[in-house]
């Protein structure tokens, strides 16, 4: 008996931690949609306002992780790869610069009011812990291991630039 009730409280407490970790409030696909659309732009305008290079274009991959609101903030959280191409001298299309880190951008009345990253080396890891619920944060390893943000990127900039593959310098 004592087994039975124990295995009782043990499937209701698993239940409990299960909707806990994934309770959440959730933006309305049209609103989560207004949301990344601010964000590509906003990481565009970061990146891609200081070369001159010929042709040059930013490309932006992003994991979606979610949101969570809170009072009249909202916090979207998203790991954003970022890969930054122009042409060269030798008309061969050609990486510049990019990164790929977890952004925590912060809304208030539907627009940004600021973004965080985390910290470098030794701050990394405290950061991470401040700026992402765990949830978030236990599934950041899969961006490394599916590889598609990489190739979403790789995508874009064939079709940006009509080219194979093989043809971008990176």
């Amino acid at each position: 008996m004592k087994r039975k009730v124990f295995v009782i409280i043990f499937v209701i407490l698993i239940i409990a931690v299960a909707v806990f970790l994934t309770s959440h409030d959730i933006l309305s696909s049209e609103k989560e949609e207004l949301y990344y659309t601010k964000i590509y732009d906003y990481v565009a305008n970061m990146e891609s306002n200081n070369k001159n290079l010929n042709n040059y274009k930013t490309f932006i991959s992003c994991k979606k992780y979610g949101s969570k609101i809170k009072d009249d903030i909202t916090y979207v959280y998203c790991w954003i790869q970022v890969e930054n191409f122009f042409v060269n001298d030798s008309g061969l299309v050609e990486t510049d610069s990019g990164s790929s880190i977890p952004y925590r951008f912060t809304f208030k009345n539907d627009e940004i009011v600021k973004y965080e990253i985390p910290g470098d080396g030794s701050e990394y890891s405290k950061s991470i812990r401040e700026l992402f619920p765990l949830l978030v944060r236990s599934r950041f390893s899969k961006v490394y291991d599916d590889g598609k943000l990489k190739e979403d990127i790789l995508t874009q900039v064939e079709e940006y630039y009509n080219i194979q593959r093989s043809e971008i310098y990176y």
